[in-house]
């Protein structure tokens, strides 16, 4: 097998930043590698695969030391954040453009687009808008654009980070299509799926330097179990008490499991969030969901969860008027949603989107904390920002800007508070902070309703579990509490 790759003592120095994100990193990637890259938020491991894709320092700015060789002759990426490399006005033409620019004749360009989206299962989306798809479904169609090319060598930065888990482990099994002298380098937090696939696995380590590790004695990250599922939410947990890196989730309430005690205002106060009858369909195509009825009471946690594409997003996006909300009714805290003002409105709730640049107003971290007060610079410090005042908000990894996020909005108080994916991107240390905080707005009597397919953390917070399937919601008992009543 010939090599692919070679880094010799590489580091990477953002412009304009006094520390290396990278340093002395040594490596070679052959033929057939499939590697696993991971490590702590913010460690470099984004930066590290932008290197080694040659997107960096060509197209992000900074200082190269030490020697990249890439002797690839063609490569293929997917980004953490798909939107941001889909730029055609249909799934199919995506993937299609990629071809074009190789020069394919226009029949094989139809063939190999149809063959590839059948092959990985989204032929139903080839007329679709990207901006219509869910973030599942817009990284399948960046994978798909990039296998469409039969690349040497394929970059992944967290590709199952919108997946729910049935989806990540098909997004790993649709790889295997590859021929096996085609290199794949995994960035993942959730190893799981990609543990089947990868076989080795390095670790940026504080410092910025790299440690290779035979992947078959490599322990799996805080927080990841297998074993037989539950039934009712499908968490592959041996022990519903043993979640490593997490409060207990053998408790009655996420107030609870965050260490704190029951929020009084919880049996009084009006429910934080009443959805009835509730329906979307986008110009053209079928109802995403229809007739959807949910209750969030004040001073409670609830997950909403399903697979991928099934309209989640679109439901929070609805509620939050990022969308139009379509038919049925909406309460907030008591009042109709309708009737409100935009100033009543928006001082009801608090909307953390999947993407977290679409909440970033200001050129630095400071001046985004500076805009929430003193309540977020302290947040940054739990959440490892306070290292990183005088960056680009922009500049930052996804895990640092989702870090962001959180410390911006949970310094906010509102009765109601909505979170997309809110772990995305998040380390063991800052899912935890993130499971005490939401306790603790629990506690102060708001609801929070999140989307997540992070099954660990809907299983340590929740204290009910929603889940999406087929147009339709139905709500499931939350873990903990399915745990507590069975001991």
């Amino acid at each position: 097998m010939r090599d692919l790759l070679r880094l010799r003592s590489a580091g990477f120095r953002f412009r304009g930043s006094p520390r290396a994100v990278l340093e002395s990193v040594d490596l070679t990637i052959r033929e057939g590698d499939r590697i696993l890259i991971r490590g702590p938020s913010g460690s470099g491991k984004s930066t590290l695969l932008l290197l080694m894709a040659g997107l960096a320092p060509e197209y992000v700015s900074g200082v190269l030391s030490g020697t990249v060789e890439r002797l690839y002759r063609s490569m293929g990426v997917v980004l953490q954040n798909p939107e941001a490399q889909i730029i055609t006005p249909t799934v199919e033409e995506e993937i299609a453009f990629s071809l074009e620019n190789d020069g394919m004749p226009a029949s094989a360009i139809r063939a190999r687009t149809a063959e590839i989206l059948d092959r990985l299962g989204i032929s139903h989306l080839a007329k679709r808008h990207p901006l219509s798809l869910s973030g599942g479904e817009c990284q399948r169609v960046s994978l798909a654009s990039a296998l469409a090319r039969e690349p040497e060598i394929l970059f992944l930065d967290e590709p199952t980070a919108y997946l729910d888990p049935d989806s990540s482990g098909a997004f790993f099994e649709a790889l295997r299509i590859l021929p096996e002298r085609t290199a794949v380098v995994v960035v993942e937090h959730r190893i799981e799926a990609a543990a089947a696939f990868c076989a080795r696995a390095w670790e940026v380590v504080p410092g910025g330097g790299l440690v290779s590790s035979d992947f078959r004695t490599y322990p799996l990250p805080e927080g990841s179990r297998t074993g037989s599922a539950n039934p009712s939410v499908g968490i592959g947990l041996e022990d519903p008490a043993d979640l490593p890196g997490l409060p207990s989730a053998a408790v009655p309430t996420a107030t609870e499991a965050a260490g704190l005690g029951t929020s009084a205002s919880a049996p009084t106060a009006p429910p934080a969030l009443e959805v009835r009858g509730l329906g979307h369909s986008f110009e053209g195509l079928s109802p995403l969901f229809r007739n959807i009825d949910l209750t969030v009471p004040s001073g409670r946690i609830a997950a909403l969860t399903g697979p991928s594409g099934c309209g989640k997003t679109t439901m929070l996006a609805g509620i939050a008027r990022i969308l139009n909300p379509g038919s049925g009714s909406i309460r907030i805290a008591g009042r109709d949603s309708a009737s409100m003002n935009p100033r009543d409105f928006h001082s009801a709730l608090l909307y953390i989107p999947q993407n977290p640049e679409h909440m970033f107003v200001a050129e630095t971290v400071r001046a985004e904390l500076g805009l929430s007060g003193s309540a977020a610079f302290e947040s940054a410090e739990r959440y490892g920002l306070d290292g990183l005042l005088d960056r680009n908000p922009y500049r930052l990894s996804e895990g640092e800007k989702r870090r962001l996020n959180l410390c911006i909005a949970l310094a906010e108080r509102r009765p109601l508070y909505l979170l997309d994916e809110p772990t995305y991107g998040l380390d063991d240390t800052a899912r935890s902070a993130l499971v005490r905080d939401l306790g603790a707005l629990a506690e102060s009597g708001a609801g929070v309703l999140f989307v997540s397919h992070d099954e660990e953390f809907v299983f340590a917070v929740s204290d009910t579990v929603y889940r999406m399937r087929d147009g339709a919601v139905r709500p499931e008992e939350s873990c903990h509490a399915g745990a507590l009543k069975s001991a």
